[in-house]
């Protein structure tokens, strides 16, 4: 049974030890029967074949001393057993410390990314939350922005209508225009005709009187051919005053067309400030569209900025996810192998203690032994006293 108890594994070792321990009590009891026997017999049974020699006692008590050796060797062995035990329950025992430590620091890393995950996802919502908003402003800002130009675009073709029907009242109103100014400038043509006659008529007068001696010689040589021109003169500034007339009236006719056109532009002078007002409009209207579109193009700048920053907010997450679950699965990991540990540190610690149970069992096994061989001899000892005492008292 020795050779098993070495060389057998650890689960197998109990089995085996438990057999030695049975085959052990079962010669206890037959050493003890023997010894008693012995005892019986020798102290007072008259039938001398049935007492044990002292050499039979004698080899009992050497067998059973080294049956109690045996006890005491496998006793050893447990005992031996039990602080391997121990001392693999203890290297479990670090072993579990160490693996809990590192289960709580894999833990603490993996709250301490939990806590950053939930700020990086809080960061995210604002982000995500303020790119809505501003493109959500940004399609507002374009729609005022349509709006403006689809007025600025009503403005436009007033003014352009308004305007053609002052170019048109003005090509019209031109026509008169030049008959005012030709009839004008006729009448004015007639006037200095008239007044540079007047003027030759008066020279010729004057020359005529000073040549008839201011009336007193008429018949002067000289006077005569003043006379001529004088008369000549005169018909021709009255046919100058007969075009007057016709100028005159057509200056009147032409006053008249004029007097007929000035309402006509008076009211194309206020289409045309009207026209000059709504391209004013127009220019204003387009200009604040021109506006809300840059600023539209800013938030939607912003908006695409933003949405960078949320891309990488996600790159930035989902490593940390990564590395929150790798924590987590360590922690748990180590955890287990603490637990395991633990376990496994009991088990040696049961398996220590039911050795050493054991090896005192055995140890109290060999010592009852070895009292009963040595009582064995004891009574073997004092049987061999009684019947030299009876033999001495014979005498």
């Amino acid at each position: 049974q020795e050779a098993p108890e070495l060389t057998a594994p650890a689960h197998a070792r109990p089995q085996a030890r438990g057999r030695g321990l049975t085959a052990a009590a079962s010669f206890l009891v037959a050493m003890a029967i023997i010894a008693v026997a012995a005892k019986v017999h020798v102290s007072g049974v008259h039938n001398a074949d049935e007492l044990l020699s002292p050499l039979q006692v004698g080899r009992y008590a050497v067998r059973a001393e080294r049956q109690s050796h045996d006890y005491d060797r496998k006793a050893e062995r447990q005992i031996a057993f039990a602080t391997d035990n121990d001392d693999g329950a203890s290297s479990e025992r670090d072993l579990a410390s160490k693996e809990e430590k590192r289960a709580r620091q894999s833990a603490y890393l993996a709250a301490d990314v939990k806590s950053r995950i939930d700020k990086i996802l809080e960061a995210g919502r604002d982000q995500v939350d303020e790119a809505t908003k501003m493109k959500a402003k940004a399609g507002r800002l374009q729609g005022e922005a349509t709006k403006l130009l689809e007025e600025a675009k009503g403005e436009k073709n007033s003014a352009a209508a308004l305007k053609a029907k002052y170019y048109k009242t003005m090509d019209t109103y031109g026509d008169a225009v030049k008959k005012i100014d030709a009839a004008t400038a006729n009448a004015q043509s007639i006037l200095d005709q008239m007044n540079a006659q007047s003027l030759v008529l008066a020279q010729i007068a004057t020359q005529y009187g000073v040549a008839t001696n201011h009336g007193k010689n008429p018949d002067a040589a000289a006077a005569t051919a003043l006379r001529a021109q004088l008369i000549q003169a005169q018909k021709d500034l009255k046919a100058i005053t007969a075009k007057k007339a016709e100028a005159d009236e057509d200056t009147a006719e032409a006053r008249k067309l004029a007097d007929k056109y000035q309402p006509m532009i008076i009211r194309a002078e206020k289409d045309k400030r009207s026209s000059d007002f709504h391209f004013q409009e127009f220019a204003h209207l387009t200009h604040k569209a021109d506006d809300l579109q840059n600023r539209a193009d800013a938030l939607l700048k912003r908006s695409d900025t933003t949405d960078g920053l949320i891309e990488e907010t996600k790159k930035n997450l989902a490593e940390k996810r990564k590395m929150f679950e790798h924590y987590k699965n360590r922690a748990q990991t180590e955890m287990a192998i603490s637990l395991q540990a633990e376990d496994k540190e009991a088990a040696l610690r049961k398996s220590a203690r039911e050795a050493r149970r054991k090896a005192a069992e055995l140890s109290d096994e060999a010592r009852r032994l070895r009292a009963l061989a040595q009582k064995g001899v004891n009574n073997v000892m004092e049987a061999a006293k009684e019947p030299a005492a009876e033999a001495h008292n014979s005498i």
